[in-house]
């Protein structure tokens, strides 16, 4: 399996939009992983996971072929995660589209494409699946796709993390979470994970936040749950991603601080090729 990090910002990108805060400043000059897109991921070369509003600049920068993807997982209806007015260009006269795309996300991201997008699911050419959290699927394209609890959006809106598995290797999508529920907690022990990428807002700015994100901490902790829970297969590639310009700390910092602790820190573009391991 291939896991491609398109992006590794929190809403606002970083540099952020309109910011001349010293963290924004600071990252123009270095350049490099410290120019961070709005978080999202390729799996393989059908499949996403979140579509936000810098889609289309991650597809040309990254080499992501639209056409082919037959699967767009949403972990929640956020801006900076969904962007449902992008998905009317499949539509006849604005695209030639050969084939159905499946959309998976919970209810409030099924009410915002109904809602903001005035074409039927049938005329963009594609298909839809309500997520809950527990809710498992086999997709056509051999992959299984588990949602778990995120503890995120609030009263209106249950956030979704994902399990995806290939048959062989497997990979927890954890970003835009708190600590977990209990009930995920208990429903991640049933797997054994070959890669896991981490909600890592604040970075070791705030450290300890666990209340709808995470600082670095709170993220070392939940990796360290996860392999008390014997979670983490032998050799498990563990990645921090999702930060905000507002915790301050910058790509080169951000790995000095992880690498004692052994996690790696995501940057847009970093690639993660699974192979089985024991364990």
């Amino acid at each position: 399996m291939r896991v491609l990090l398109l992006g590794s910002a929190a809403a606002e990108g970083w540099p952020a939009l309109f910011c001349t805060c010293d963290a924004c400043r600071e990252a123009w000059r270095r350049g490099g992983r410290n120019i961070r897109r709005r978080t999202s991921y390729a799996v393989n070369t059908d499949t996403l996971v979140d579509f936000g509003p810098d889609g289309y600049w991650q597809s040309v920068r990254f080499g992501i072929d639209l056409s082919r993807i037959r699967h767009l997982l949403i972990t929640h209806s956020h801006d900076d995660h969904f962007v449902p007015a992008e998905l009317q260009w499949r539509r006849e006269g604005f695209s030639r589209v050969s084939g159905t795309m499946c959309l998976y996300g919970n209810q409030q991201v099924l009410d915002r494409l109904a809602a903001e997008v005035p074409e039927t699911a049938s005329d963009l050419k594609l298909s839809l699946e309500l997520m809950q959290p527990g809710r498992r699927i086999s997709a056509a394209n051999g992959l299984t796709l588990t949602a778990l609890e995120a503890q995120h959006a609030g009263a209106h809106e249950t956030a979704l993390n994902y399990v995806i598995e290939d048959g062989r290797c497997a990979v927890l999508i954890a970003n835009d979470t708190g600590w977990w529920p209990d009930t995920t907690w208990e429903q991640i022990r049933e797997f054994r994970l070959d890669a896991a990428v981490l909600e890592c807002t604040y970075g070791p700015n705030r450290p300890e936040v666990r209340e709808g994100h995470l600082g670095a901490m709170a993220t070392v902790a939940m990796r360290d749950r996860l392999a008390a829970l014997g979670t983490l297969r032998s050799g498990c590639r563990v990645v921090a991603n999702h930060f905000t310009h507002n915790g301050r700390v910058l790509h080169e910092e951000l790995c000095e601080f992880f690498q004692p602790h052994g996690i790696e820190v995501g940057w847009d573009g970093l690639e993660l090729r699974l192979q089985p391991a024991s364990g």
